[in-house]
């Protein structure tokens, strides 16, 4: 199993973890479990991991799905994980960045026509961000499970009056159901990062909300919450949509709100109405 000898392939191969590539390799057979058990993985599941590395996760999804695209950019690891997977035929190994992949191509090419697909890995933690937002923009991802650094986590799934409750906790909110599912501790990484570590869990889901222009909207939310320790009015006004003041407190009134309100305390129902009547004034 290749989890319980990573220390040993990496000597054989004369490698080690790349900085450069954000490289920390889960050793532990029961977190490797635990993920496989929180995605409810079946035999049904087409799968795509992001970072496969040695390919102790990958083994696990070769058993229990359908099929594996497997995400690697560091030719280092293909030619390891390509010896790895030598024995499961349904696993693809991609050699690419992924942010730079076309998801939709690839899918079609090595799964064919399917409804939808799950994504599972343990991703490079400093380049979470980007790579969420690029699997949330394509229809056919349904489910996502990440090892992610426990402080974005936190942040992604925050709820008002919290203080960690930003821009990206409201988009996540409209966009998907998150939630963090359990804690990994950071000794069972090689090497150990300098992070706490959580598996986070993202469903795509349908959106209720009416907004005229999601892209406007989200960069409505970043002016919202560019400085917390401001009022809502005085982040508003200083920014480029140009409102006043007045026009912001008298939209406010509407909805009866006080004045003095900070963003964070403002949940997602409210943060709509206050873009669509600020928009429509």
């Amino acid at each position: 199993m290749i989890v319980n000898n990573t220390k040993e392939i990496l000597r054989i191969n004369e490698q080690n973890a790349k900085k450069k590539f954000g490289q920390n390799f889960i050793t532990s057979k029961l977190i490797l479990e635990h993920i496989i058990s929180v995605s409810d993985l079946s035999k049904d599941d087409y799968v795509i991991e992001i970072g496969p590395g040695l390919g102790a996760l990958t083994e696990f999804l070769a058993q229990g799905a359908k099929e594996v695209i497997a995400y690697e950019i560091d030719l280092d690891m293909v030619n390891i994980l390509k010896e790895n997977m030598r024995d499961y035929k349904n696993v693809h190994i991609i050699h690419k960045d992924f942010l730079k992949a076309n998801l939709k191509e690839d899918i079609a090419s090595f799964f064919g026509k399917v409804k939808s697909v799950k994504v599972i890995a343990n991703i490079p933690y400093y380049i979470t961000t980007p790579i969420l937002f690029k699997l949330l923009n394509e229809d056919i991802v349904s489910e996502i499970y990440f090892m992610v650094q426990k402080e974005l986590a936190v942040r992604l799934t925050s709820k008002p009056n919290c203080k960690d409750y930003n821009a990206l906790s409201v988009i996540m909110e409209y966009k998907t159901i998150s939630k963090i599912e359990f804690d990994v501790p950071r000794n069972f990484f090689l090497p150990v990062p300098n992070v706490d570590s959580v598996l986070l869990s993202v469903k795509q889901k349908k959106n209720n909300y009416s907004v005229n222009n999601e892209g406007k909207f989200f960069e409505f939310l970043e002016a919202l919450f560019i400085q917390k320790r401001k009022t809502l009015v005085n982040n508003l006004s200083n920014s480029k949509y140009g409102f006043s003041k007045e026009q912001i407190k008298n939209v406010l009134t509407t909805m009866q709100i006080k004045e003095n309100v900070r963003s964070e305390e403002l949940d997602l129902e409210k943060i709509v109405k206050l873009y669509n009547l600020l928009m429509a004034s």
